[in-house]
């Protein structure tokens, strides 16, 4: 029986546990001991598939935020201690401490764990969507793709990131990456689809497709109506969050809408005889396929089911990893994304486009058919993990 640990250091939200969890039960099965390492040490334990999994807290860094709209990954790790080596050091130390003695190590955007396993000679594996997981080139691809390219401060970020990195790893007697997408090169497992992925990598890569997961086991009826069927999974915080609602409204066709976070008295206010907003997370591995147009804010997890399922997509993107995903779509054909913050957001005519318009169900539908018999990723990565921790024997 093997020690894995599980690691999770940037980003936020359930995504994270919810792709964590079903290989660490499926590892467990196998009669490994396994422990998620979690930087939000709750997300998730309301789930069912967190019974009887370890979990702790995670090694984080705490402090300024230098680049609020970081350009590249470079800039996004430099909001995140790796400005100096001085504080890149205490954060690896940190999880040193805690991936001592472990036999692998399995990281969803856990780079300090990464440089951490590399100093302890550990193997490690990252199981990732992309989008922190950049190709070995200098520098890192911009990720504001809309916008001119900023190379200085571009090339710039990644040789400072670079410079605590390896005056980390030397100090501790490891070997220096000569990039920063290096760390992850031969450890890389894509839980995407190469139409989905943000970056073009120049080497192989193994796409494995999206792990299954689940949230909410709510299946409410659908209003009455006729029409196609609307299924909206979305944040209250959003900003354009009553436009829609009245655009979903004005269109007058069964609509199943969770706006997360949103009180009794504001879904009875947004709703309407044709528009049903659910006080509960809905299954969405059950209520997807009864939809005919998906709406959501472009995470990649939400887009890749409903793309799966053949349905097209209002993406309503709140930050740049889910306007990176949504661009993806448009490119397909298979949805339309409306660009956030936007005080004149128009929600009328994508909708009605997305309705009228039956080539965005074809591209979804061709979508769906390419990857219809992509075998199951989990059972690929408990494969990948088992012969890496044979090879490190």
């Amino acid at each position: 029986m093997a020690r894995i640990e599980f690691a999770w250091e940037l980003g936020g939200n359930l995504g994270h546990v919810s792709v964590m969890l079903p290989m660490a039960r499926a590892l467990m099965q196998r009669g490994h001991g396994v422990r998620l390492l979690l930087r939000e040490h709750d997300a998730g334990a309301d789930l069912p598939a967190s019974q009887g999994v370890r979990r702790e807290g995670a090694p984080i860094w705490v402090g300024p935020t230098p680049y609020p709209n970081p350009v590249n990954f470079g800039q996004l790790l430099l909001n995140f201690g790796y400005g100096t080596h001085s504080q890149l050091a205490q954060l690896v130390d940190a999880w040193r401490e805690r991936l001592a003695g472990a036999d692998l190590v399995i990281g969803n955007v856990a780079p300090a764990a990464h440089l951490a396993a590399r100093t302890l000679g550990v193997p490690s594996l990252e199981i990732s969507q992309g989008f922190h997981a950049p190709p070995p080139g200098f520098p890192t691809p911009a990720l504001r793709e809309w916008e001119a390219a900023p190379m200085q401060a571009m090339v710039a970020a990644d040789k400072q990131a670079l410079e605590a990195i390896n005056t980390v790893l030397q100090a501790r007697a490891a070997a220096p990456v000569r990039t920063l997408g290096e760390l992850y090169s031969g450890r890389l497992l894509l839980l995407t689809y190469p139409e989905l992925d943000i970056y073009a990598r120049s080497e192989p890569a193994t796409y494995l497709g999206i792990v299954p997961t689940g949230e909410g086991g709510g299946t409410p009826p659908w209003p009455r109506g006729s029409g196609p069927r609307v299924f909206a999974y979305l944040q209250s915080s959003y900003p354009g969050m009553e436009r829609l609602a009245r655009a979903l409204c004005a269109l007058d066709v069964p609509t199943l809408a969770f706006f997360r976070g949103l009180g009794a008295t504001d879904r009875a206010r947004l709703g309407s005889e044709s528009v049903l907003i659910t006080s509960s997370p809905m299954s969405v591995a059950q209520m997807l396929p009864q939809a005919d147009l998906v709406i959501c804010h472009a995470s990649h997890q939400m887009t890749a089911q409903a793309l799966l399922a053949g349905k097209p997509l209002l993406l309503l993107p709140t930050q740049v990893e889910q306007m990176l995903n949504a661009r993806r779509v448009e490119r397909i054909g298979a949805g339309i994304g409306v660009t956030p913050y936007t005080d004149r957001s128009d929600f009328d005519t994508p909708l009605a486009i997305l309705v009228e318009n039956q080539d965005y169900v074809g591209q979804a539908r061709a979508f769906a058919a390419r990857y219809a018999r992509l075998r199951d990723p989990i059972e690929q990565i408990v494969g990948r993990c088992e012969s890496t921790l044979t090879e490190g024997r």
